[in-house]
């Protein structure tokens, strides 16, 4: 598969497209030769790369690295920016993007500053375990399992000692792409946890939500945003089947269901961690902000499961959906 971002921006997506992005592109990227996706060299440039277009962080009052029990408590690593207020502070939870398989402490580092400084929270950023060394939804199991350490009464004396000044009981989680999705679904799995885990607040962007395995072309899928964004210039139908193609692979001949177990025998594509349309009710659920981005084929997805948490009365009441185009 060919790095289909890396051409020249397509005809069809020129309209959508500022001018002044259009000539950027097409003058410094767009004559980067196409070749194979390689794994390895998308991730040493990833972090780097998203970091471009984002406005310079403010520096936190102290940020530091630790580690945190990841799913069947394997220790993961996390990153923890304080502010510069009096604690204890609220938390927020950020899960980075990069189709499951892309991603590290570095990749987030200028979103977490900003939302540490302009919420005044303590952000901790997890480093959840990649795909496809390990399997779908390995990065769900180890975000849910981080959020049930920091939360449960079980291990508040631990939360306390390693995170001192942090208010556990006012925590929100957020995401963006794939991070976003696993954001989403920690919101149903805290929901139904015994005890409930009360999050008080959930805002993603662009959220991945559909399987796209179930789909050949972009044409199949029923979402107008796919279609019109099948080749848009950074993320298009191509690389959203080359990432999908890895969590396929890696779940393998094994079902996972939604409390973590395996189960036995063939791949149980049904279930809320492959699409989160098929969470089997909305009720109950926090405060969720949902933002979407004109030019990004997972769009309409993301505003579908917007709408869905409207009508079946999820969000806490409240949910905010707004496209930035």
């Amino acid at each position: 598969m060919s790095h289909e971002s890396l051409n020249p921006i397509h005809p069809s997506v020129l309209p959508h497209l500022d001018p002044i992005f259009i000539n950027l592109y097409n003058t410094h990227m767009a004559n980067t030769p196409s070749g194979p996706i390689d794994l390895s060299v998308l991730r040493s440039k990833y972090s780097v790369l998203y970091s471009y277009g984002t406005a310079p962080a403010p520096s936190p009052a102290r940020v530091y690295d630790t580690t945190i029990p990841g799913h069947n408590g394997v220790m993961i690593p996390c990153r923890v920016y304080e502010p510069d207020t009096p604690g204890p502070w609220p938390v927020h939870l950020d899960f980075h993007g990069g189709g499951w398989a892309l991603g590290d402490l570095a990749t987030e580092s200028h979103i977490c500053a900003h939302i540490m400084h302009k919420a005044r929270v303590s952000v901790i950023d997890i480093a959840y375990r990649l795909i496809p060394e390990n399997p779908f939804p390995i990065p769900i199991l180890d975000s849910f399992a981080a959020l049930q350490c920091l939360t449960s009464s079980s291990s508040s004396s631990g939360a306390k000692t390693q995170f001192p000044n942090h208010d556990f009981s006012r925590i929100s989680v957020g995401g963006v792409s794939a991070g976003a999705n696993i954001a989403l679904t920690l919101a149903h799995l805290a929901r139904d946890a015994q005890p409930q885990i009360p999050l008080q607040l959930v805002v993603v962007g662009t959220p991945v939500i559909d399987d796209l395995s179930q789909y050949e072309r972009a044409s199949e899928s029923p979402f107008e945003s796919m279609q019109e964004m099948e080749f848009a210039p950074t993320l298009n139908w191509g690389r959203l089947r080359f990432f999908d193609a890895l969590k396929v692979k890696s779940s393998g001949s094994r079902i996972i269901s939604e409390d973590g177990e395996d189960g036995d025998g063939g791949m149980d594509k049904r279930g809320m961690f492959w699409n989160l349309l098929n969470a089997e009710k909305f009720t109950g659920l926090p405060k969720t902000v949902i933002y979407t981005a004109g030019c990004d084929p997972l769009r309409d997805e993301g505003e579908a499961y917007a709408r869905k948490l409207v009508e079946e009365g999820g969000g806490g009441g409240e949910v905010v959906c707004r496209s930035i185009n």
